[in-house]
């Protein structure tokens, strides 16, 4: 307690951004939001969550997260791009979630639903989805593919967007039985409406496998690294310019 306390009063947060990218056009669309913990104990920000939930401060240290990493928005980011930031069904249900999001535009927000997350009422989780979905807010499914949660996600709250797990995507290119199950994942998307994006893609084989699945958007450290707020508008602001001398 005393540590979820200090992370949040002392201000030890702060958020690291990742490029998603439309790989046929070579650019960002959107940035994914992922908190970091500058404080001891150094460990991952999953164990930082997990341990919050565990004293009731789960909520609390996640809208502090996602609202540190919303104000994004209000830089000087393309129109086009957009955030996606993560929650879990009880940050989305509770009732400060719907408040922190009106003030931001809904249509450049993307929430992930990772599929570690346990939801015990999907019509609870679906009717706090609802108006936001109305406003403009767009659904993904995280971590597809690794487990049996993401199938009930998908089935459940039926995303925008199917985010395909790196236990699917490392060494794709290598493991048929990978691809014929991201192929299945794919054309279940195709056939209901939804987006794919690969992520964990960590070498130029493994995004020419995904590509000749038809996989058009992906992430990983192959296509950039998570960086700091002003790494990623140097990122933009440098293809922009590049894009204009071309043109």
């Amino acid at each position: 307690l005393s540590r979820i306390k200090s992370a949040l009063d002392d201000k030890n947060i702060s958020i690291a951004y990742q490029p998603i990218w439309h790989v046929a056009q070579n650019r960002p669309i959107g940035l994914e939001c992922l908190a970091r913990f500058n404080t001891e104990p150094r460990r991952t920000p999953d164990l930082w969550f997990n341990e919050a939930a565990e004293v009731g401060l789960g909520v609390v240290l996640e809208l502090a997260a996602i609202e540190l990493a919303l104000c994004a928005l209000s830089e000087t980011l393309p129109d086009d791009l957009y955030l996606a930031v993560n929650a879990s069904p009880a940050t989305v249900v509770s009732p400060g979630f719907a408040e922190l999001l009106a003030s931001y535009p809904a249509e450049r927000i993307v929430l992930e639903i990772t599929e570690h997350a346990h939801v015990p009422d999907y019509d609870v989780l679906l009717n706090a989805l609802k108006p936001l979905r109305a406003r403009g807010v767009r659904l993904a499914v995280d971590d597809a593919g690794s487990g049996y949660s993401s199938l009930q996600h998908i089935l459940h709250l039926q995303p925008d967007i199917i985010k395909l797990d790196m236990a699917l995507t490392r060494n794709i290119d290598l493991d048929p039985a990978r691809r014929a199950l991201a192929s299945a994942l794919i054309q279940f998307a195709r056939d209901t409406g939804c987006r794919i994006i690969a992520e964990g893609v960590e070498t130029a084989s493994e995004l020419k496998a995904l590509k000749d699945l038809g996989v058009e958007k992906a992430q990983g450290y192959y296509l950039a690294r998570p960086m700091p707020l002003e790494g990623a508008l140097q990122l933009l602001t440098g293809m922009s310019a590049k894009k204009s001398r071309v043109a």
